[in-house]
């Protein structure tokens, strides 16, 4: 009689047991794993568009962020940037109308507007960067040779607004008055900025490309004239300065002379009035002396001798005094 193993047949009753929900597991585990293999599903965020090819053809755009569905190994999912991005060009160097070689520094913000025009015209944003750099370079070049330097650095008319005075100091610098005629300006700095985005803006939207803002950071000329340019301006400076200067000389020269003028006439009213103060004085002094020494004989006698000594005592010490013997002096020591 054959012996039978009372271990295998634990296993053999346990698989019999629960055979149903083994093969339910291994099941949910083999689609699992094929879920996971084959991925026919994809997260979007919010910040990006998807454009979902069929053998490299683009089938269907999608715009709206969450979960996805695709067909495995058939549809290839290509994720493109929602967000606005920024270009900026290299400076580049452009004539302009009037025959000026001028550096032109542009910049730009753009975003995607049509992912499926934009994967099939580009396919990637560095390719979509390569041709930013030759359309708006073209823009810009196209605009630029068609108007004046001027109208590249200037908005308004403003410059042209030289008051009086302003036009009488240039003048007298050596500038003549053609010189001082500025071109007007039909279409400033602003305007032109959007003539370029508008020429650009056609050949992007071929692309699905949007601009969002273009303008010009940056007008300058060349190395080769800067230099000159930089010292024709400071020359033209100093000379509007010397000519301030010349102004501010003349003022404080004639303010000077006012100032002279003006003290002379006070000295000389001072002196007047000292003088009138001092001959009332003298005409006091004499009226007192007057009535001092007028008294009587004797005190007239001693007003006498004492202007005399007065006198004497006014000679010079260097001076050797002769007496006649009719001199007052000689009387005056005669009686004495």
């Amino acid at each position: 009689m054959r012996e039978v193993n009372p271990q295998k047949s634990g296993y053999k009753l346990f698989y019999e047991k629960n055979r149903k929900w083994m093969i339910f597991t291994i099941t949910v585990l083999v689609v699992v794993v094929l879920f996971m293999w084959l991925m026919p599903v994809y997260l979007l965020q919010e910040t990006q568009y998807a454009v979902v090819t069929l053998f490299g053809k683009p089938m269907r755009e999608i715009k709206t962020a969450g979960l996805h569905l695709k067909i495995p190994y058939v549809e290839k999912v290509n994720i493109l940037p929602k967000v606005i991005m920024d270009w900026g060009g290299e400076v580049r160097q452009f004539p302009t109308y009037d025959k000026r070689m001028i550096l032109v520094d542009t910049a730009v913000r753009w975003k995607i507007k049509n992912p499926i025009v934009f994967f099939e015209s580009l396919s990637t944003v560095d390719n979509a960067m390569l041709r930013l750099d030759n359309i708006l370079d073209s823009a810009s070049r196209q605009v630029v040779s068609q108007h004046p330097f001027e109208s590249l650095v200037r908005d308004s008319n403003r410059v042209n607004q030289l008051d009086e005075r302003t036009v009488d100091l240039l003048l007298q610098q050596g500038f003549t008055k053609e010189d001082l005629i500025f071109p007007d300006i039909e279409l400033g700095r602003s305007d032109l900025s959007k003539e370029m985005c508008s020429a650009a803006e056609e050949e992007l939207d071929k692309m699905g490309i949007e601009i969002v803002n273009f303008w010009v950071k940056k007008i300058n000329y060349i190395d080769d004239n800067l230099k000159s340019v930089y010292e024709s301006m400071c020359a033209e400076r100093q000379k509007i300065a010397q000519t301030y200067r010349s102004e501010g000389e003349k003022y404080r020269e004639k303010k000077f002379g006012e100032i002279e003028e003006r003290t002379k006439e006070i000295l000389a009213s001072a002196q007047e009035e000292s003088r009138q103060i001092m001959g009332e004085a003298d005409a006091k002094a004499a009226e007192i002396y007057s009535q001092a020494y007028n008294r009587d004989q004797s005190t007239r006698d001693f007003y006498e001798f004492m202007k005399k000594m007065e006198a004497y005592r006014n000679i010079p010490e260097t001076v050797s005094l002769v007496i006649s013997t009719d001199s007052e002096f000689f009387d005056m020591l005669k009686e004495y």
